[in-house]
């Protein structure tokens, strides 16, 4: 035995590999010999046994499932028999209280019965909603019996012809169905002796009808254990307990062969590290001369040696990691500026150090126009791509050593430390000529990419107004973004008294239960007049909601819907009372009405339905359809295609707020118009002393020539008619001619420039 250990020491290290295989191989030898036997001994007594309690199982089933059909069947004729039954093919005008009160709410039939519907000989139902999933038209594979699943449940539909006898002859008079709960129907009509029946279940795929003679090859079950079974159990057990001791002396042998050749040799690796974490530990190899009898050994207690000489290198490393993280917690990963992290630290920074001194502090926030749309439409990608382009734009536009902040999806920010109020807005409206002027094209953008800015000013001594910066360039900013305005906006406080009115809860509150209810809605009408004879040719409809003896306006309104993306379904709404206004005669025959229509409405099916609802009035109405500028329409061709649908019907097509959007002469050239109206901005424009005003003048000269009609808004004055009629417009809106009215009745009462005047200036 000594000859044979320096012999295998020759050898030594051995793997652990090499020990396991060893292992396993003999206790294969072993189990295999016990399994050898065991299962012998059981597969000549379960096999038997399984497949004659299966059978009787399924036996138990199809014996159920035959008088489960037999009774249906009775149930049947019994109802086809009923003169009450008769009758609902003649006149299923009280098919619904026979279906639902004399069948199945007169408790005749069991609960596992979930729906009876009846059928006309062509496999018709006789009304359109049908309950249960019940099918609306009969197919020849569902006159047959068949189970399907739907969802979790297992239903069984079964077809019977009722007949009538007319003239001694029986006549088909139709068909009546029932579905029910196939697994609750077995469970529930009698008790089984070898079916577990709490474990029955089919295996059916969902929607597929199964023919009720082939369900028995998509049953699953269990069976319940009978005294054979039991007896088998227990030779099972007796002849585990064997295994269970042959594994015990097994597993001992085991114990011992791992703690001579691993336990040990750890035991030494571990006391090594313990006097290394004390620091009293030397190299291994200096403490521990012999070989260890295994490879993985070994070579950790080389490895052990040369952890020590990295240790301190790792140490050196740690704090060029550190900075790297804070990097990665500061910096936004798809622009490379400061996220919002760091803007709030140096916010903090900031208010601590200007607090009490006499320095400007400026907070400007940048917001991409209808970012979403265009993320929506050309893809996430692309959308990286434009915040990418923004960021880099801005950057070389900020002074050197500005930073710039992204603390939204598509919202950036920069704080300015002692600077004056003139040079924070120059620098802000640098920014967004920069971003205006860079050719998004590139990136596959074929609408223009606009930012808007709200920016707030105090100084360091202020503390109160400092410290509420964020909160006033947030409201600036929403003024900026409204329709009209300019695309910078700076704080004042009365855009805090407005702000506090639009985003209070009962103004959202209001307007929600408008759009539950529209006892709330107002539709007021504008006259459109002719500048010739002074006549009201058209009435715009303008929205307004009813508070109580107050009225809420559009410009409280539609930004709290435009920022809760809910256009489209505020467009039905007012579709829907402009209906009601011409069904109740409440706009004069012979008058028109336009109307506006959102952006997303534009492609939105549900409006495009409402809309062609309104085509029974054209004979009595011009209806004129009014794309708002102002609203960013990403897929122009199918837009233009869906307007031309809508003239081809009789709609006329207006381009309302024309010059205050995004692209004027785009939209006039991409999309089917039949008029024009020039924003209220640019006709102030036109007694602007400077080049503005002549590049309106021959604009409006240009869409005349191009043969549109041309509309002008905010007519409130002799001066602005005589300027508009001398330019070639031929139709005024504003007060001047009337101010919106409940009823169009009274806007046309409304006292109109004398015609003497609309001759002096024509």
């Amino acid at each position: 035995m000594k000859h044979i250990f320096y012999s295998l020491k020759k050898f030594w290290p051995f793997t652990i590999k090499f020990y396991a295989i060893g292992f396993i191989i003999l206790m294969s030898l072993v189990f295999g010999l016990l399994s050898w036997g065991m299962q012998y001994k059981l597969d000549t007594i379960r096999n038997d046994a399984v497949r004659q309690n299966r059978q009787a199982a399924l036996d138990e089933i199809a014996y159920v499932i035959k008088h489960l059909i037999e009774d249906l069947k009775q149930s049947a004729d019994s109802y086809a028999g009923q003169d009450e039954t008769l009758q609902q093919f003649f006149n299923p005008v009280y098919y619904h209280y026979w279906r639902d009160n004399r069948i199945l709410g007169a408790n005749a039939l069991p609960k596992y019965l979930k729906a009876v519907e009846l059928y006309t000989p062509k496999g018709n139902s006789l009304v359109e909603r049908t309950i249960g999933d019940m099918p609306r038209q009969l197919s020849a594979q569902d006159l047959g019996n068949f189970i399907t699943r739907q969802g979790e449940e297992n239903y069984l539909y079964i077809f019977y012809p009722i007949t009538a006898s007319y003239d001694r002859t029986d006549k088909l008079q139709g068909y009546i169905g029932f579905k029910l709960d196939i697994l609750d129907a077995l469970k529930k009509r009698q008790r089984y002796s070898f079916l577990n029946i709490d474990t029955l279940r089919l295996n059916i795929p969902e929607a597929e009808h199964i023919p009720l003679e082939q369900v028995s090859s998509h049953l699953e079950f269990d069976l319940i254990p009978n005294t054979e079974n039991i007896a088998l159990t227990a030779s099972i057990e007796r002849f585990l307990r064997q295994i269970l001791l042959t594994m015990i002396v097994l597993y001992f042998i085991f114990y011992l062969m791992l703690s001579s050749i691993l336990s040990a040799p750890l035991r030494r690796l571990s006391l090594h590290i313990d006097a290394l974490r004390k620091g009293q530990g030397g190299l291994l190899a200096e403490s521990y001369t012999r070989s260890l009898p295994v490879a993985e050994l070994e070579k950790v207690r080389l490895s052990l040696n040369d952890y020590q000489g990295k240790l301190e290198e790792m140490h050196l490393n740690l704090n060029e990691k550190n900075d790297e993280l804070w990097q990665l917690a500061h910096h936004d990963p798809l622009t490379g500026i400061y996220n919002r992290r760091g803007f709030e630290e140096d916010w903090k920074h900031m208010l601590s150090v200007s607090s009490g001194h006499r320095l400007g502090v400026a907070l400007i926030l940048f917001d991409c126009d209808h970012f979403k749309a265009i993320n929506d439409t050309y893809g996430h990608p692309t959308g990286d791509s434009v915040l990418q382009a923004i960021t880099h734009t801005l950057q070389n536009t900020l002074r050197h050593g500005d930073r710039l902040y992204r603390i939204g999806g598509d919202e950036f920010a920069t704080l300015f430390l002692d600077v004056d109020n003139d040079l924070a807005l120059h620098t802000a409206e640098r920014c967004i000529e920069a971003v205006s002027q860079y050719d998004f094209t590139t990136l596959g953008i074929n609408e223009p990419v606009r930012l808007s800015a709200g920016m707030a000013y105090a100084t360091g001594t202020d503390v109160e107004t400092l410290s509420s910066l964020p909160k006033q360039a947030d409201i600036a900013m929403y003024h900026a973004k409204r329709p009209g305005k300019n695309k910078i906006a700076v704080y004042n406080p009365g855009m805090s008294e407005n702000a506090d009115i639009l985003f209070s809860n009962s103004i959202n509150s209001l307007i929600f239960q408008a759009m539950e209810s529209d006892e709330y809605i107002e539709m007021h009408y504008q006259p459109i007049t002719d500048l010739e004879n002074g006549e009201a040719l058209y009435y715009e409809a303008l929205l307004r909601i009813r508070d109580g003896d107050n009225l809420i306006m559009p410009s409280t309104i539609f930004p709290i819907i435009e920022e809760r993306r809910l256009e489209a379904e505020f467009d039905i709404i007012i579709l829907s009372r402009i209906g009601k206004d011409l069904e109740t005669g409440k706009i004069p025959a012979g008058k028109g009405i336009s109307f506006n229509v959102s952006g997303p409405g534009v492609l939105d099916a549900l409006v495009l339905e409402k809309i062609n609802s309104l085509a029974a009035f054209l004979p009595q109405h011009t209806l004129i359809i009014e794309v708002t500028e102002t609203a960013l329409i990403t897929q122009l061709h199918l837009a233009s295609t869906i307007l031309n649908e809508l003239r081809q019907k009789g709609f006329k097509i207006a381009l309302d707020d024309f010059g205050s959007g995004y692209s004027s002469l785009s939209y006039l050239s991409n999309m089917p118009v039949d008029c024009v109206k020039f924003d209220v901005s640019l006709i102030r424009q036109l007694f602007e002393d400077n080049r503005q005003s002549i590049i309106i003048e021959n604009l409006a000269a240009m869409v005349i020539k191009a043969g549109y009609e041309l509309v002008a808004e905010g007519v409130e004055s002799e001066e602005i008619l005589e300027r508009i009629i001398k330019l070639g417009f031929k139709r005024g809106q504003g007060f001047l001619f009337g101010r919106p009215e409940n009823n169009c009745r009274a806007a046309i009462k409304v006292p109109f420039i004398e015609t003497s005047k609309i001759n002096k200036a024509l």
